[in-house]
């Protein structure tokens, strides 16, 4: 299934961009790799994704509002807890 599509002159500069370095041997080359790219690291995060990751910013939210975090006198403290609660067993999820 062929189709025809007109980017502009933006994107026509780009594609001979990437044609002129040898990157790429054709034009369809280069929009397949940017199509791709595209879908790679498109921003849109599933609605289940999306609110663990509020529920986990709110969580944070009211602990530190509560007081409940550690200030640590070096980074080398921070990094020593670091490695202890990663030995730690993990708590069951529930």
């Amino acid at each position: 299934m062929s189709r025809a599509y007109t980017p502009g002159p933006d994107a026509d500069a780009i594609v001979e961009r990437q044609l002129a370095k040898g990157s790429y041997g054709s034009a369809d080359e280069v929009v397949r790799a940017s199509l791709q790219l595209l879908e790679e690291h498109d921003p849109d995060l599933d609605e289940a994704e999306l609110e663990e990751l509020r529920r986990l910013i709110a969580e944070g939210d009211a602990a530190y509002a509560s007081g409940d975090y550690t200030v640590y006198a070096s980074a080398d403290d921070l990094l020593a807890d670091i490695i202890r609660l990663g030995d730690a067993p993990s708590p069951p999820k529930g």
